[in-house]
This record gives C-alpha cells, structure tokens and sequence, in this order.
C-alpha cells in the first residue's frame, strides 16, 4: 500500500505555470481567457508578483555582501604624478593604491544568515504568487460560471414574459368584451405580472454577475477576444 500511495502522491504535483496560462499563449477556452486577463490586470496581483522580484533583489543583495570583506584605496601625490621630482625615493612611501581584505568573525556568522533569510522571503513570496494563482482561477471560473447561469436564467425569462404577452393581451381584450370573468382576468394578470417582476429580477443578477466578472478581469467583456 505505501508504494501506491507513494507514487499517487508524486503524480499530483501541481505545476503551477499552468494553472494560468501565460499571455502570450492563444486559447479557445473563453474561460481560460479570462483568467488571463485576470492576472495581468488586476492590481493585486501585479503586487504579489512585484514583491516575489523585490525579494530576488534582496537575494542578490546579500550576496554582494562578501565583496565588502575588500577595499582598494588609491594615493595621488606630486610623485606619482611626476616620478622625475622623486629625486630621494619618497614615493616608495606613497604606493599608487593599496588592497586590503579583512573579515570578521560576525561576518561569517550574519551574512550566510542574511542569505538564507532572504531566500527563505523569496520562497514565501513564490509561495504567495503560486497560492494567488490558484485563488484567482477558482474566483474568475467561478465568476464565469455564474455569469452563464444568470445569462441563461434572463433569456428563459425575457422568453416566457414574451410568449405570455400576447395571451395575456388576448385575456385582456376577452375581459373588456365581457367574454370572461373579473377573477379570470385577475389571475391571467397576476399569473403576467409575477413573470415579469421574475424577468426584471432575473435580469439585475445578469447584469450584476457581467459587472461581477469585469470587475476581476478589469475591462468590459465585450471586450473579450
């Protein structure tokens, strides 16, 4: 049973460039589309991957840190600049540059710990961007899903509401030539206006889910190519 647990768990590894596809690639997928744009568009997100390259930068940083252990320093004097009025040797005292290396016993301790501090930060800051990705496709497809239902459930409405008009007028007509009853054109108006006030609901969820959607993938899904 290990064994087969073992090589389960090694084949669910997540591969996190492909939890959203990279800009440059073209999809048919409308879905993945906008997920994309999601990513590239939405402020947070450009914050989460800027402190991923901020955190690379201290890395680096850090790592120049030994350079600091050397030091060159450069004298310039009469006889540097004209060796023939050296008449005694003096520039002998008076070296061009000198080089120097010195370390310290705190330097051996606090730079290689600064290094692994601030690769341990870019760590998390990878972790973050890999965690955003996976947040922001579940958001944006749900988003997308719930745009489509509202979308769906306004077209069956907006299509009842206008099936039922005609034979709502023809009520109304029957009533006023006194064919029919009050109550029956009472309850064919009741039956007319509750599809209606459906279709205006039905149609500010559609309308909200759209504004809902744009907001992630900041601009307007007519947009959308």
């Amino acid at each position: 049973m290990m064994p087969l647990f073992i090589a389960i768990q090694g084949s669910a590894q997540v591969d996190y460039n492909k939890i959203i596809l990279p800009e440059n690639a073209r999809t048919e997928d409308f879905g993945e589309k906008l997920v994309q744009l999601a990513w590239r568009n939405h402020p947070l997100n450009e914050v989460t991957r800027r402190e991923v390259d901020v955190a690379g930068l201290e890395v680096k940083k850090t790592s120049g840190q030994w350079l600091d252990i050397f030091s060159v320093q450069g004298n310039l004097n009469e006889f540097n600049i004209n060796p023939s009025s050296d008449l005694y040797g003096r520039s002998a005292f008076f070296p061009k540059y000198n080089f120097r290396a010195a370390i310290s016993l705190g330097m051996l301790m606090s730079i290689p710990a600064t290094q692994r501090q601030n690769k341990t930060r870019l760590q998390i800051a990878q972790a973050n961007v890999n965690a955003k990705k996976l947040e922001l496709r579940n958001v944006v497809m749900k988003a997308y899903n719930e745009f489509l239902t509202q979308e769906r459930m306004f077209k069956i409405h907006s299509q009842l509401v206008l099936d039922n008009e005609t034979s709502f007028r023809l009520v109304e007509q029957r009533f006023k030539n006194g064919e029919i009853t009050f109550e029956e054109y009472a309850n064919s108006s009741r039956v007319f206006s509750e599809m209606t006030l459906a279709q205006v609901e039905s149609e500010k969820n559609y309308k909200n889910a759209k504004l809902d959607l744009e907001q992630l993938i900041g601009v307007r899904l007519e947009e959308v190519r």
